[in-house]
């Protein structure tokens, strides 16, 4: 397991919902532990030998509740943030608020990858360096530089996955381009369609017009 990226339990018995939850939390950079019911996500928390960052939980499960789920696993992980799911709407809002429920936040469904991975960034707004590395450790120096020069940060309305390392990219540092590194400003298109790789520095494709 990668424990420089942020862990996720996600338990949801549909399995249509739980595929497509786990695949748009990978594509955005996140390791995913699924599980269908509370037997099965309490023990994945407790084999789990890293940090759980985020419990994703449907409310309505086939022996328990999402709530009750959530206050056992507190018990093991405390502090741990909750993200309650459901196609309940204001119904499962109203029985998130019973005595002893764990406190979290809400997400309707059916929701949109970029309406998930934007409710998740919210709450788990920094990624986890590797146990001892240091910030840029991990990154090439072409990599390092580009993040040392940042004037400022964006958001990408999609991820989008470096073939060369395989990270996933959401956002876009704006970098200071000094005239005696670049010789190519003429050729730059109105709107960016290129980003570079914030782990290798590789030149990556997408289509950039809504920053």
């Amino acid at each position: 397991m990668d424990t420089s990226a942020q862990t996720i339990l996600v338990i949801d018995d549909d399995m249509g919902v739980q595929a497509f939850v786990t695949k748009t939390l990978r594509n955005e950079g996140y390791q995913v532990l699924a599980a269908a019911d509370m037997q099965e996500a309490l023990h994945l928390s407790d084999a789990c030998p890293t940090a759980i960052h985020l419990i994703l939980t449907d409310i309505i499960l086939p022996t328990s509740n999402g709530m009750a789920l959530a206050q056992l696993l507190l018990a093991r992980r405390p502090k741990t943030p909750v993200l309650y799911m459901s196609g309940a709407g204001s119904d499962a809002i109203h029985a998130l608020q019973f005595e002893g429920a764990p406190i979290g936040e809400f997400i309707q469904k059916p929701f949109s990858p970029t309406q998930l991975a934007t409710k998740v960034q919210a709450m788990l707004p920094e990624r986890i360096a590797a146990p001892g590395s240091a910030p840029d450790a991990d990154l090439s120096p072409e990599a390092a530089a580009l993040r040392h020069n940042s004037d400022a940060m964006y958001r990408l309305e999609s991820a989008v996955r470096c073939a060369q390392c395989g990270e996933s990219i959401s956002t876009l540092q704006a970098v200071r381009l000094l005239r005696t590194h670049v010789n190519f400003t003429s050729t730059l298109p109105r709107r960016g369609r290129v980003l570079v790789c914030p782990r290798c520095a590789t030149i990556v494709s997408a289509e950039l017009t809504s920053f």
